[in-house]
């Protein structure tokens, strides 16, 4: 590949990069990064990868209406040139491909068919980009890779995939959603089949009953007939002994005809006529009274309802009640605090009546400022060891101290004179103090973090230097966590105007991109401290403490030791007055609780006395209805007496007998064809009138038990039934379906994940030996939770670079700068060797490096990007550690830039050797 630029920091350059490894050197200015973004921009990449605007105008050279970006690319059968003419005023581009103009998808298109990739961190990586790195998840990562050294066809198997997954879970869903409403109209299906029984059930009564009403006339007729032939017999022989009777006696012949003529209808056939409609306020009756007792029932579901509640509630409370009754009497523990409170305030009123306080405290002082003395002299011996001119200057200081007119802090504010040649920083104090000035936000705020205390509490200074900490380095807004902070850093570096916090090994620092406001840290050991501790001698310390200790008979107290029984009494009562705060607590809630626990055990014993007896309840309404069955069948029977009678008074004998012959014979014809019922159906009922009465009142009143029921149950039932074969059969079609998509998704994962496992394993192999190489550790593995979620498939980085620690996952904020820097680049160059891209371009991704690092990853870089197999490389450096090992097929591009610059064409790269081996040194 090689580029003609026009860009914002040149009118014009040609670059010839080599095939291998082309090395970019030039100072920060110059540009080199020029070349990166000529290269993105001029292959249809978005300005957004660069981080340095969202304007493709800002590119062209100030000065400039446009500039122009001309590539060519090598192919196979013909190599492609690209060019980019940009409008700075609008913004705009014109494309053209070999010459021939076009726009910029035809552009995209044919970049894509060479596999160029500007938008992949893994293939271009440039300057404003190296810290997103370590920021790419690992499913990121593992895109990135796939599309940057997989085959062609691996990453669109991985889109297949996620697609065939996403289609998988709809129709789980809907399999789920399908069994789960089938197995809700199953239930359904179930509940009302209940019904159709009790349906069935009743109906079977009402047949009954619709049979025992027909059989009935029948009955009474069968009834009457055999007593009418009982009469009819009766009067035959009567007439035998009537005929006797007549011839014997003529006399009596009258006397029968006048006995016939009283036979006609008298009064009682008034009488009989009862009206039917008494039976009816009966059948009201006991509907009311069931109906009372439903409601007695649901009454009393709700008792036992609230019942169940309320025990629920005292069982709760009294689970509380034993967590505080594991705990002792607190009346008792409370009175001795109260008692221990008493006897702190009277040792306190002793020790303020000691006389001699002041002059201990004097004593004290006198002897902790030869303490400092000891201190100071310590402290200087190792300043002037480690750095002798600030030693010099501190003694120069203290001599010559009426030179200032205000006051000079050792060692922090020195003022020197330029003759004596010593090297020592020195500052000024602000005018105004900053030294009290408040946080931004009050400690309290980040107490969820694990932040206790700014940087400023946990140490002492004198006010003019803690007012240039303030000022210049924000102390008093540095806060300082403990381990819970470091375990939250991805959540605390998110939360706004946090900029530098420490925990309790690690300094981090959070910045924020200027081009694209993208937020990134580093972070840092904090180290042990070198100047502000220095040890004291023990024996020295411990005759002072002899010294101190208390000699007179009435055991006066030293200032030192008055202050610390102070302190001790304090810290002692506020223990205290804080448990004497919880046992209080404690004793509250108990009384409480079992305050409580009383009262709802009262209603509880309220309630269960106030419970309904059911079953007597029920025996009653039986009473009750038995007692009304029994006054219908009274009715009944007195009626059907009543038309015996009436039968026999009205009906004459003579017509009684002609007719009953004749009805006899149509008696079984009229059963079938108007009633459609069998001389059978009617034999297997009972044949007396009292029977049927009984049989009939029995069969209503479990009919009656039946309500709420209609024929809509059943059509209703067999609907659902056939509705329930129907979605079965889909539920089959659907699991069929299922399957088969299933063994295809199968197959497709064979035909992505091997592959992928194997390339993860062949760079894990490179970036693996890349790490030994460097007595360090690196794994690079596929990490997935569950093998089925295709779109959690990512590729994981593990490093190790210190031998005390384990391997750590590569992630934005656990290594330094420098460790991610190195883990990137090593990365790198382990998809180098894969080969399946023709470039790749990294940015400056030495600069966090330290020395030792740098020449390693240096000499891993030019021994892979080197070898005949692997592609194109660019790296672009600002500086070269001296005594680098190099390689012939490396290509050194030296960026330089500046008014006195040579044009390209004036640049003779051979004569400048020449001259330089022509020169001789005196």
């Amino acid at each position: 590949m090689c580029a003609l630029l026009s860009d914002r920091t040149y009118d014009f350059i040609v670059v010839h990069p080599g095939p291998n490894l082309n090395m970019i050197v030039g100072a920060n200015g110059t540009g080199k990064s020029s070349i990166v973004c000529a290269i993105c921009l001029g292959l249809a990449g978005k300005t957004s990868l660069l981080g340095r605007g969202d304007k493709v105008g800002i590119y062209v050279k100030n000065g400039c209406s446009k500039g122009y970006i001309e590539i060519e690319l090598y192919k196979i059968g013909g190599n492609v040139v690209i060019k980019r003419e940009i409008i700075r005023e609008t913004n705009q581009s014109h494309w053209m491909l070999n010459g021939k103009q076009c726009n910029q998808k035809t552009v995209e298109e044919e970049v894509k068919a060479l596999r160029i990739q500007v938008s992949n961190l893994c293939q271009f990586l440039p300057q404003e980009k190296v810290g997103e790195f370590a920021k790419m998840s690992k499913i990121e990562l593992l895109e990135a890779t796939e599309k940057s050294v997989g085959p062609p066809e691996m990453y669109e198997y991985h889109c297949e995939l996620k697609n065939f997954r996403i289609k998988e879970r709809e129709l789980e869903n809907a399999l789920k959603e399908k069994d789960s409403f089938l197995e809700k109209a199953k239930q359904r299906h179930e509940r009302n089949k209940y019904d159709v029984n009790r349906y069935y059930e009743k109906k079977r009564h009402l047949d009954v009953i619709e049979l025992l009403e027909k059989k009935k006339p029948w009955v009474e007729y069968e009834t009457t007939r055999k007593e009418l032939e009982a009469v009819k017999k009766e009067r035959e022989e009567a007439k035998k002994r009537l005929s006797v009777l007549k011839q014997a006696q003529a006399p009596l012949i009258r006397k029968i005809q006048l006995i016939e003529d009283q036979l006609k209808p008298t009064d009682a056939q008034i009488k009989v006529k009862v009206p039917h409609t008494t039976i009816d306020p009966h059948d009201y009756f006991i509907i009311g009274i069931k109906q009372a007792l439903r409601l007695k029932e649901e009454e009393e579901k709700e008792h036992q309802k609230r019942i169940s509640n309320t025990k629920r509630i005292i069982d709760g409370l009294k689970a509380d009640l034993s967590k505080v009754g594991d705990q002792p009497d607190v009346a008792e523990q409370i009175s001795s605090i109260n008692a221990e409170l008493r006897r702190i305030q009277e040792d306190r009123a002793k020790l303020d009546d000691k006389a001699d306080l002041r002059r201990e405290k004097d004593n004290l002082n006198a002897q902790n400022l030869k303490d400092m003395d000891n201190t100071i002299h310590v402290k200087e011996d190792k300043l002037r060891s480690r750095h002798k001119d600030t030693y010099t200057a501190v003694q120069w200081l203290r001599q010559n101290k009426h030179l200032f007119k205000g006051n000079v802090y050792e060692p922090m504010m020195l003022v020197v004179r330029d003759n004596q040649n010593l090297r020592v920083n020195s500052i000024c104090a602000p005018e105004a103090s900053f030294a009290k000035q408040p946080s931004s936000r009050h400690i309290e705020s980040l107490r969820r973090f694990g932040f206790f205390s700014y940087l400023r509490e946990m140490f002492d200074a004198p006010e003019e230097v803690m007012s240039y900490l303030c000022q210049q380095y924000k102390v008093h807004d540095v806060p300082v966590g403990d381990n819970r902070t470091k375990t939250m850093i991805k959540t605390v570096i998110e939360e706004p105007y946090i900029r530098i916090l420490y925990t309790t090994d690690e300094r981090y620092t959070v910045k924020k991109s200027l081009y694209s406001n993208k937020v990134s840290t580093s972070n840092s050991a904090v180290q042990p401290s070198q100047y502000l501790i220095i040890n004291v001698d023990a024996e020295e310390k411990r005759q002072l403490e002899q010294q101190l200790e208390v000699r007179d008979s009435r055991q006066t107290l030293s200032a030192a030791s008055l202050l610390d029984f102070f302190y001790e009494l304090d810290h002692h009562e506020n223990k205290l007055l804080v448990e004497k705060k919880r046992l209080s607590e404690l004793k509250g809630k108990r009384r409480q609780l079992e305050q409580k626990i009383r009262t709802k055990e009262d209603s509880l014993k309220q309630m269960e006395q106030n419970v309904i007896d059911m079953k007597k309840v029920e025996e009653d309404t039986k009473k009750k209805v038995d007692a009304v069955h029994s006054q219908k069948v009274a009715i009944v029977t007195a009626l059907m007496a009543q038309m015996k009678v009436r039968i026999i008074i009205t009906v004459p004998l003579k017509w009684v007998n002609q007719c009953f012959d004749v009805f006899l014979e149509v008696k079984q014809t009229f059963l079938k064809c108007v009633y459609g019922l069998s001389l059978q159906a009617f034999t297997k009922l009972p044949d007396t009138p009292d029977e049927i009465d009984a049989m009939l009142n029995e069969e209503r009143s479990k009919a009656d038990c039946f309500t709420g029921l209609n024929e809509n149950v059943v059509s209703e039932y067999n609907k659902r039934e056939q509705e329930i074969k129907h979605l079965e059969k889909e539920q089959e079609e659907r699991v069929t379906a299922l399957n088969t998509y299933r063994q295809n998704i199968s197959q497709a994962k064979e035909r992505w994940l091997n592959p992928l496992k194997q390339l993860v394993e062949q760079i894990n192999e490179k970036f693996s030996e890349f790490f030994r190489s460097m007595q360090c550790a690196g794994e690079v593995d596929l990490h997935s939770d569950n093998e089925e979620e295709y779109d959690k498939f990512g590729i994981r980085i593990r490093v190790k670079f210190h031998r005390s620690t384990h391997l750590h996952e590569l992630t934005a904020h656990h290594q330094s700068g420098g460790e991610r820097s190195v883990s990137t680049m090593l990365y790198l160059m382990a998809l180098q060797e894969l080969n399946r891209c023709p470039f790749r371009v990294v940015d400056e991704i030495n600069q966090g490096m330290d020395p030792i690092n740098e020449r390693r990853v240096f000499d891993i870089v030019v021994s892979t990007a080197c070898k005949k197999t692997t592609s194109q490389y660019f790296f672009i450096t600002p500086k070269l550690l001296q005594n680098l090992k190099y390689d012939e097929k490396m290509t050194v591009l030296c960026v330089h830039n500046g008014i006195h610059m040579l044009t390209s064409n004036q640049w003779d790269t051979k004569a400048f050797i020449q001259r330089r081996l022509n020169f001789t040194f005196f």
